[in-house]
């Protein structure tokens, strides 16, 4: 099984958004995020199909966003979106942050996360912020393992005030 980290740009860009609502599905059990009336997750009701939604403005700044897709065999199974310092939020503590990161269940405990994952650390060598949500076990356990490989456990992990509510943070050098 071959696994890659490829950034994506405007030619595969739909990839990431075909992906989208899967993750936002994922994530509204840990966000109590609901859709709207038309089933779009995240916006207001004006927006009534899935083409005119996306995951924000990350085909827009190639210096500080880094939409990543992650393949298997060359096939789809999910992103990893990177942010560097200028886009980070205002108390972020790192040089960059994993903004949003998924993987479809069809590929989940083969290793494809967690390759992927250390793929983009590798590919941005600096301060690294990763956050997730403090009622979701299954993420921070991966996190913590992920990032304790990586690290050789030489990273911390806390909690904090992040602009949507608590999260936990892990943050380490790579």
């Amino acid at each position: 099984m071959k696994i890659e980290l490829k950034l994506s740009g405007a030619e595969d860009a739909h990839i990431i958004k075909n992906l989208w609502p899967l993750y936002q599905h994922e994530t509204s059990e840990f966000e109590l995020l609901k859709p709207n009336s038309h089933g779009v997750f995240g916006v207001e009701d004006s927006v009534k199909t899935l083409s005119e939604h996306g995951p924000g403005p990350w085909w827009a700044d190639s210096e500080a966003l880094f939409p990543y897709l992650i393949l298997v065999d060359g096939a789809p199974a999910g992103f990893n979106l990177i942010a560097g310092k200028p886009r980070l939020w205002k108390g972020a503590h790192g040089d960059f942050c994993v903004e949003e990161f998924f993987v479809l269940h069809a590929y989940r405990g083969l290793g494809v996360a967690e390759r992927a994952a250390t793929l983009g650390f590798q590919a941005h060598q600096g301060r690294w912020e990763v956050i997730t949500w403090p009622n979701n076990p299954r993420a921070i356990a991966f996190w913590r393992r992920v990032i304790g490989g990586y690290t050789s456990m030489k990273h911390t992990q806390g909690e904090i005030d992040y602009p949507s509510g608590r999260r936990i943070s892990f943050h380490f050098d790579s």
